[in-house]
């Protein structure tokens, strides 16, 4: 069973705090307090800090800060939320401004851990003192630590982030300081079955969520809809009208992620709210800020209680576990006859190919040669016999910074690495020492495996290390580190980023550039649950031994996945190649695995048919259509990034459907006891890409040929 947390839950009056709670309850956590930050403004007092059953009756308090990161409209009413769900609320002026404007955010003197229920207590003391002018997000940490101080047992933190890195990353790394598992259960929710930007608008309709609009800034939007409960169909399809006209489908507008809108709850589901909060007509303002802005000031309201009604559990839809195409391949492997395996089995007792013996020519990756890529493998020196792993390792991270000064780099250089273990038991204490060498936002990628005796004598930890020493006219590297829960991907929560972009020269002296996208192993864990799934019907991971043939099917599927939902976030469009790691197993085991996983890289890089007529044409807008005759709508379409983007690649060796080189590789062990780790070599962002055959070892190389 899953680990039941007992979460703080972040509101901020608005839809996705509250829908994230409820998702948070959905997947059997407790919500043992509401958080919230208010403008510094605001007169306090004795309940203001801890919330109140009644709104302030000072309209001069009344005021939005037009932050980035908190939402500040309708925080009037905010104090009576204690009232109406139950749930304590502690409250907190917001203190400061947007220090720190990038994406990522920084807290110096801060190192990254694996966090987990044994490093809770060590990670909420290692917090570092601070003088100067600070973030607006550093308000979160006293606001957290009060409600932490009476609820010692919270060990979770709910935020309603759904597209807003800049917003998710201040929140996680406030939460990881203080020992807190941040959730970002709607992280990426329009992408995730069905894939709709309304899904999670109609979501909230399902489950009775009334959130209405109090404010708009956004062309497409106006006075109008102020009030509107988003919720509803009707204001549903006006707001989808409205924002195609001024952007594009896949930005988030109809979620008003842009900013177009914002929200206060009012009512949900009886097994959250206890009563509703009720505004009269004539407590309502409409306060107009220039350049199609407004919003609403409200100057009263109040708690309405609800009737009794039996404990009725209104539950939120999850997003299936697997998107379409990945249920298909799913669907295929299982359905599939078991003889595929027979050709691999032989395969694996035959010898090794040569020069006299190749088979078929490959696919092969090739880039001219980098100056500003190094590669290095990094062993402990000395004796280790006597030595304990986390000397082993500590002597090696201390080799590694003295080569790291000697070529004039430091640890921000490292875009992955690949740390090969003689035991997967070593792993905790490794990712402590380990974690230390990164104290920058997005860490290096990275792959863990363990290969027991084929480890060198005496050697326990070997780390191979990618780095990028970049121009000082190349453009700043990209990374994605999700370290909340969510439905879309597993969090890394640790040392490790999902990945790392970083631009690859141009050999036709274009000013755009075509990017190499590393990316960490990726294990078959549910996000929302960071768990393996199990078998059928049952609640027991598989025993050891026992080889369970559609478990290992879905965790292949499910890996796969991942792989792929970070790639499209990096706008990878082709991966130069990949390896399965297998954990040791009979011959017979290791070759039906290496056959289904065989399988699923070939189905996943079968061409998709274009246009399935199964999809519901979408109804016609007249109005549209009358206005803007002839003229390009922007967002009719949906944005799709499509991996692989079979319109960029060109075959040098001719016309066909290619599937990038493909190695399996038994090791002795896989973080977590995962079947399978999927490891793509570097994903090819920007293309076009050409791709090359080659007939022989000697003509192979490691990289990749994208050109501009």
């Amino acid at each position: 069973m899953t680990e039941a947390l007992e979460v703080i839950a972040l509101i901020s009056g608005g839809k996705d705090s509250f829908f994230s709670l409820l998702h948070c309850i959905q997947n059997g956590h407790k919500v043992v307090a509401l958080g919230n930050l208010y403008p510094a403004a605001e007169k306090s007092g004795p309940d203001s800090e801890r919330g109140s059953n009644h709104a302030p009756q000072n309209e001069d308090d009344e005021h939005d800060l037009n932050s980035f990161m908190y939402q500040t409209v309708g925080h009037m009413v905010v104090p009576l939320y204690q009232q109406a769900l139950g749930i304590p609320l502690y409250r907190q002026p917001i203190v400061g401004t947007a220090i720190q404007t990038g994406t990522s955010y920084g807290h110096s003197g801060v190192g990254l851990m694996e966090l987990s229920p044994s490093n809770l207590g060590a990670a909420r003391e290692s917090q570092p003192s601070k003088s100067g002018a600070e973030d607006e997000t550093e308000s979160l940490v006293p606001l957290l630590r009060r409600i932490m101080a009476d609820h010692p047992s919270a060990n979770a933190l709910s935020t309603g982030a759904i597209l807003s890195t800049y917003q998710r990353t201040r929140i996680e790394s406030v939460a990881i300081r203080l020992g807190l598992i941040p959730l970002a259960y709607l992280w990426k929710y329009p992408i995730l079955p069905p894939g709709t930007q309304s899904s999670l608008l109609e979501d909230m309709q399902a489950v009775g969520l009334d959130a209405r609009i109090v404010k708009v800034a956004s062309g497409g939007l106006d006075e109008s809809f102020l009030w509107g409960n988003v919720a509803n169909q009707q204001v549903m399809r006006r707001i989808e009208r409205s924002t195609k006209r001024f952007g594009t489908y896949g930005d988030g507008a109809v979620l008003g992620e842009g900013g177009e809108f914002e929200t206060l709850v009012v009512d949900g589901p009886a097994s959250l709210f206890k009563g509703r909060i009720e505004v009269q007509e004539r407590s309502k303002r409409v306060v107009r800020e220039g350049g199609g802005s407004s919003w609403l000031h409200i100057s009263d309201a109040k708690v309405v209680a609800k009737d009794l009604v039996a404990d009725v559990k209104t539950g939120c839809r999850i997003p299936d576990l697997l998107e379409p195409r990945f249920n298909n391949i799913f669907n295929a492997l299982i359905t599939e006859p078991e003889d595929i395996t027979i050709l691999t089995l032989d395969s694996l007792r035959a010898p090794l190919p040569g020069r006299n013996n190749m088979q078929e020519p490959v696919w092969s990756p090739c880039s001219p040669r980098q100056d500003n890529l190094l590669h290095w493998t990094v062993t402990a020196s000395g004796n280790p016999t006597k030595r304990s792993i986390t000397d082993e390792v500590g002597r090696l991270i201390e080799e590694l910074r003295q080569r790291l000064r000697e070529a004039s780099s430091d640890p921000t250089n490292i875009i992955s690495t690949i740390i090969i273990l003689r035991s997967m038991q070593d792993f905790a204490s490794v990712n402590k020492v380990y974690g230390a060498l990164f104290t920058e936002p997005n860490p290096p990628a990275r792959v863990t495996i363990a290969c027991g005796s084929l480890m060198p004598k005496d050697v326990n930890i070997t780390i191979l290390l990618k780095l990028h020493k970049p121009s000082p006219s190349s453009p700043d590297r990209k990374a994605l580190h999700v370290q909340s829960r969510s439905y879309w991907a597993p969090a890394n929560i640790g040392p490790y980023s999902q990945a790392i972009s970083i631009p690859l020269p141009s050999s036709s002296g274009e000013d755009r550039p075509v990017w190499a996208v590393s990316v960490a192993g990726q294990i078959p864990l549910m996000p929302h649950t960071m768990s393996l799934p199990v078998r059928d019907g049952s609640t027991e991971i598989p025993s050891t031994g026992v080889f369970d043939a559609r478990n290992f099917k879905l965790q292949t599927v499910l890996s796969l996945q991942h792989l792929w939902r970070i790639g499209q976030e990096m706008n990878v469009q082709w991966w130069t190649s990949a390896v399965a790691y297998l954990p040791s197993s009979s011959l017979e085991v290791v070759a039906e695995k290496a056959a289904i996983v065989s399988r699923a890289w070939a189905l996943v890089h079968e061409r998709e048919l274009k246009g399935d007529e199964s999809e519901e044409e979408e109804a016609r807008d007249l109005w549209e259509e009358k206005h803007y005759a002839g003229m390009e709508v922007r967002g009719q379409g949906k944005v799709e990034k499509m991996l692989p983007d079979w319109e960029v690649v060109e075959f040098g060796g001719g016309e066909g459907d290619t599937v990038p080189p493909f190695w399996v590789a038994e090791v002795e062990e896989l973080p977590r006891g995962s079947e399978v780790e999927w490891h793509a070599q570097l994903g090819v962002a920007g293309g076009p890409v050409k791709v090359s055959r080659c007939e022989s070892f000697d003509d192979r190389t490691d990289d990749y040929e994208a050109l501009l």
